[in-house]
């Protein structure tokens, strides 16, 4: 599915392309290997959703360094990653939104999986890092925008990330991606990144 050239489409893009990029770029440094080529996104025209591309960036990747340490997580990205296909991908998508319940959780859950499959496949060398991004915005697109742009946009997920529970979390259909004790520190992070974030958009506005 094609770009609408929506802030809110273009916002989503950058944001992936962005976390994709940071976590492909840990690996190949770790094993100081080439760079690997990685397709550009179209950046918002505008500054502030410039600015909140990279603030929102900066937020799935401290909430993903929170899942990294979740074994049970690891596993099944480590699993999907052997594969590499797009079998993988919709196997990621299921698990994620196993009950159809859309929420920024999930989202920034989603964005960090993505860039971490396709730093496996960096990793191991597996050649479809342009397909796995294609395939997560053609989902993005189909099932999440319209979604995103109900609830406000994604300024709204910076704000939102402060007002996550438990509950809203859904963690009874969660269990296979996260651990009880991983998710609560999740939260935690997600309400300080967020107040943090809101306080550096409303003062450089």
């Amino acid at each position: 599915m094609e770009s609408d050239g929506t802030p809110e489409d273009q916002i989503g893009e950058a944001v992936l392309t962005d976390v994709v990029r940071g976590k492909v770029e840990e690996v190949t440094e770790q094993q100081h290997a080439a760079p690997v080529l990685l397709p550009d996104s179209q950046s918002p025209r505008n500054t502030q959703d410039q600015k909140l591309v990279h603030q929102l960036g900066q937020t799935i990747m401290i909430i993903g360094d929170k899942l990294d340490q979740d074994t049970e997580f690891n596993a099944m990205i480590d699993g999907l990653g052997r594969v590499a296909d797009k079998k993988s991908f919709t196997k990621l998508v299921q698990e994620v939104f196993r009950d159809d319940q859309i929420n920024w959780g999930r989202i920034v859950v989603l964005f960090y999986s993505v860039g971490k499959l396709a730093a496996m496949m960096a990793r191991d060398n597996f050649p479809m890092i342009d397909g796995i991004i294609s395939l997560t915005m053609d989902f993005f697109r189909r099932k999440l925008l319209d979604w995103i742009r109900n609830v406000g946009g994604w300024i709204t997920c910076i704000s939102e990330v402060t007002q996550f529970s438990l509950e809203r979390f859904s963690m009874s259909s969660f269990n296979s991606i996260c651990r009880f004790s991983g998710v609560i520190g999740i939260f935690i992070t997600g309400v300080l990144v967020g107040a943090f974030i809101v306080w550096r958009l409303n003062k450089n506005s």
